[in-house]
This record gives C-alpha cells, structure tokens and sequence, in this order.
C-alpha cells in the first residue's frame, strides 16, 4: 500500500512537472505567435498605405496632368510632359514593387507562425493524453 502511494505521489509530482513545463513552453510560444502576429499587422498596415499610395499614382497618371498644347495659358514642352510621364510611370512601379515585396513578406511570416501553431496543438492536447 505504501510503495502504491509513493508511485502515486511520484506519478502526480511528475504529471505537475511535465505540465508546469508544457505551461512554460505554451507561454514562449504564445509570445511568439503574437510577436509575428504583431510584423504581420505592421507589414498588412504599410501594404494598405503603399496600395493607396499606388492607386493615388495610377490616378494621377491617368487623369491629372492635362495633355493639351496649353497649361494655366503657358505652351508645354512635349520633352517636360514626356519626362513627368515617365517619372510618374517610376514611380508607379515603385509603389508596385513595394506592395508586392510586402505581400512576399506577409506570406513568408504566415508560413513561420504554421510550426508555432502546430507545437501549440500538440503541448495542448499533450495533458490529456498522459
């Protein structure tokens, strides 16, 4: 009866050590899942501003400068249009090419919370099972 109740003891300090550990280890994990979780929403929020900045762009390219021979009554230089077309075409592309190294970054972020999460399933289901 007595070596029953010491294996019993022991059995319990060793589930209590084994779940202060999976406690501990969920915790790290939490805190990186959230600390990605936080570059994520940062790198969302700067795509948002780059994609209005670029349809801010596009539209001016499209309707903002006036292509006629006459300017606020000044001749324009075909060369001077030309080169603000060109610069506004830039920097167009600019803003695209932001907008999509930010989604590349999204994604890559995304893919290294997947084995934050799957360690987190497994240390949760881990006390139920033993």
């Amino acid at each position: 009866m007595r070596n029953f109740v010491y294996a019993l003891l022991l059995s319990l300090a060793s589930f209590s050590a084994t779940a202060a550990n999976n406690d501990a280890d969920l915790k790290k994990l939490y805190d990186a899942l959230n600390m990605l979780n936080q570059q994520q929403q940062a790198i969302y929020q700067q795509f948002l501003m780059v994609k209005e900045m670029r349809d801010v762009a596009a539209t001016r390219m499209l309707y903002g400068a006036p292509m006629g021979p006459q300017m606020f009554g000044q001749a324009q230089n075909f060369e001077e249009v030309l080169a603000a077309q060109q610069k506004a075409l830039q920097h167009y592309e600019a803003l695209n090419q932001r907008a999509d190294q930010l989604l590349v970054r999204h994604g890559e972020i995304e893919a290294q919370k997947e084995p934050l999460r799957s360690r987190i399933y497994e240390l949760s289901l881990r006390p139920a099972q033993e």
